[in-house]
C-alpha cells in the first residue's frame, strides 16, 4: 500500500504543484538541453549511461500512458519529460545507478551499512555537533546533483527555470511538493493516507544518503526525538536546535537564527524569511503528546481502514499521524505526529514550511526511526 523505494525515486525527481504552476528537482545531466530534447534521462557513470558497462543498470524507456485530466504531472512521472529513465540492477540505486540502495555500501554495494539510531539527548557531546555541522554545511553547500525546476505552465515547451538549491534545501522542497494535491482531488502522495509512513521513511533514507554524499561523513544518520520523555521542547535549546528569541526567532546565540527559509519563491514564508518557533504558546496545542497517546496508538491491530484517509476509524496509521483523537481529558484537536507540528507553533505548523525547521528532522521521525 505505500511506495516502493525504486518507484519513489523516480516520483522524487519531480513533485508539481498543478496544471498552471510547478517546481520540481531534476539530475543536473538531465536539464541540458540535449537530454529535453531526445527526452533521454540516463546520465552517465563510469563511461557509459546508468552505468551500463559496470553492470549497474541500464537505460529503460518507461512505459507509456496517457496522463490522467487534469494533468498532474506527479503521475506516471516521468513520461511528462523522459521517455526513458535508467533502470538499476541488484542494489545499486540513483538517477544514474552510481548509489547504492539503502542499507547497503560499498563499491559493488554488496557490504550491509547497519544503523541504530540514537534518540537525539543521547547522543555524545562529539555525536551531536558532528550531527550539527553536518545540517549546517548541507543548508550552506549548492548541491551539485540537482536543480530545482519552477514554471508557470509547463503545457508550454520551454516555459520553466532551472535554479540551483543547497542540499538541506532539497529537502524542503521534497516535502512540500509530496503535500500539494494531486490535481482534482484534495489527496497527496505524503499524508492523510496509507504511504504516510512509507513515504517519511524514504525520504529520511533520501536525505540521509545525499548528507552522507556531501560530507564523506558515511556515518551520518537522523537521530530520532522521544518527545514522552518531556512536558516541554527539551531540544528547543542552543545545545541542540536553537532556543526561542525574540518573537518567536531563533536566539540569535545559535547558529540556526542565521537560518533561513527556503521557499522564497512561491511566497509563503514568514515576513522575515526566519525560522519561527513557539512551543506550547497556542492554547489549542500547548502539549506534546505522551507515552498514554503512544501506548493507545500502538494499541491499534489494524494498518489502515477504508476509506484510508483523515476520516479512517480504527487505523493504527490515521491515529499515528493524529487525526484520529485520543479520547482524554486533555480534550485534544489533533495528536500523535500532527501535534508535535502544532505545538511547536511556527515554521514547522504549516506543511509548506515545515522541513525549513531542522527540528523537523527529529520531530517528525520519532515514529518511523528505528534502524536500518
Amino acid at each position: 500500500m505505500g511506495l516502493s523505494y525504486q518507484v519513489w525515486c523516480l516520483m522524487v525527481l519531480s513533485y508539481m504543484m498543478s496544471l498552471k504552476g510547478a517546481e520540481a528537482q531534476f539530475p543536473h545531466a538531465c536539464t541540458k538541453p540535449e537530454a529535453l530534447q531526445t527526452r533521454v534521462c540516463c546520465p552517465l557513470w563510469n563511461g557509459s549511461p546508468c552505468g551500463f558497462n559496470s553492470g549497474r543498470g541500464v537505460c529503460a524507456p518507461h512505459p507509456a500512458k496517457d496522463l490522467p485530466k487534469p494533468v498532474d504531472y506527479r503521475v506516471n512521472w516521468p513520461r511528462a519529460f523522459y521517455d526513458s529513465v535508467c533502470t538499476c540492477w541488484g542494489n545499486y540505486d540513483g538517477f544514474d545507478c552510481s548509489q547504492c540502495l539503502p542499507g547497503w555500501r560499498g563499491p559493488m554495494c554488496m557490504q550491509r551499512h547497519h544503523v541504530e539510531r540514537k534518540e537525539i539527548t543521547d547522543l555524545t557531546d562529539s555525536e551531536r555537533d558532528t550531527f550539527l555541522s553536518n545540517l549546517h554545511q548541507a543548508k550552506q553547500t549548492t548541491s551539485s546533483r540537482y536543480t530545482i525546476l519552477t514554471s508557470n505552465d509547463t503545457t508550454v515547451d520551454g516555459n520553466y527555470v532551472f535554479h540551483n538549491t543547497s542540499v538541506y534545501d532539497l529537502y524542503v522542497w521534497m516535502h512540500y511538493y509530496s503535500a500539494k494535491s494531486y490535481a482534482g482531488s484534495e489527496k497527496n502522495a505524503a499524508h492523510r493516507g496509507p504511504a504516510f509512513i512509507f513515504w517519511h521513511r524514504v525520504f529520511l533514507l533520501f536525505i540521509e544518503r545525499e548528507i552522507r554524499e556531501l560530507t564523506g561523513n558515511q556515518g551520518f544518520y537522523i537521530p530520532y526525538w522521544d518527545w514522552t520523555r518531556t512536558k516541554d521542547c527539551n531540544i528547543c535549546t542552543n545545545k541542540y536546535f536553537g532556543g526561542v528569541g525574540k518573537d518567536g526567532r531563533i536566539d540569535s546565540a545559535s547558529p540556526f537564527s542565521k537560518w533561513k527559509e527556503s521557499l522564497d519563491i512561491i511566497c509563503i514564508q514568514s515576513a522575515s524569511g526566519h525560522l519561527i518557533r513557539n512551543p506550547g504558546k497556542d492554547p489549542l496545542y500547548k502539549t506534546l503528546p505522551t507515552a498514554g497517546d503512544v501506548e493507545d496508538t500502538m494499541a491499534m491491530p489494524l494498518f489502515d481502514t477504508p476509506p484510508f484517509d483523515k476520516t479512517s476509524k480504527n487505523s493504527f496509521r490515521n491515529k499515528l499521524e493524529g487525526f484520529e483523537i485520543p479520547v482524554d481529558s486533555r480534550r485534544l484537536n489533533n495528536s500523535m505526529h500532527n501535534l508535535v507540528h502544532r505545538y511547536l507553533n511556527g515554521t514547522m505548523s504549516l506543511v509548506p514550511t515545515a522541513a525549513n525547521d531542522p527540528i523537523f528532522m527529529g520531530g517528525s521521525s520519532f515514529s518511523d526511526n528505528t534502524y536500518i
